[in-house]
């Protein structure tokens, strides 16, 4: 998959939702703010992996490579933006080498 760290060369931010202000009448207003950006590689998906995710939760997906350590264990009700696109986490699969590579499974937000 990746076998060296020169690979992860775009950019991409983990969004957090934090409370950013109250409203009119005292409700919370959420927005998803920039936590922390780390270095990254899109992968390109073949053919047999459309076909196999076709009709599942990764149908849509993107996949997204970062290195394993990281300031904090990306969860999945953060959010990615890439390139200003910002994306949902949908899956995240993390190495069993504390010094390998997370992937995570992104689908763009409609």
């Amino acid at each position: 998959m990746i076998s060296r760290t020169g690979k992860l060369n775009q950019r991409l931010t983990f969004l957090q939702k934090k409370k950013v202000r109250n409203g009119p009448n005292g409700t919370e207003k959420y927005d998803y703010v920039e936590h922390f950006s780390v270095w990254s590689m899109l992968k390109q998906k073949t053919i047999n992996q459309i076909a196999a995710e076709s009709g599942t939760i990764l149908e849509d997906t993107q996949t997204v490579v970062i290195r394993q350590n990281q300031k904090k264990e990306p969860k999945l009700d953060w959010r990615v933006r890439i390139h200003g696109n910002d994306y949902d986490i949908v899956n995240i699969n993390p190495d069993v080498n504390p010094k390998g590579f997370m992937v995570l499974s992104v689908r763009g937000i409609k």
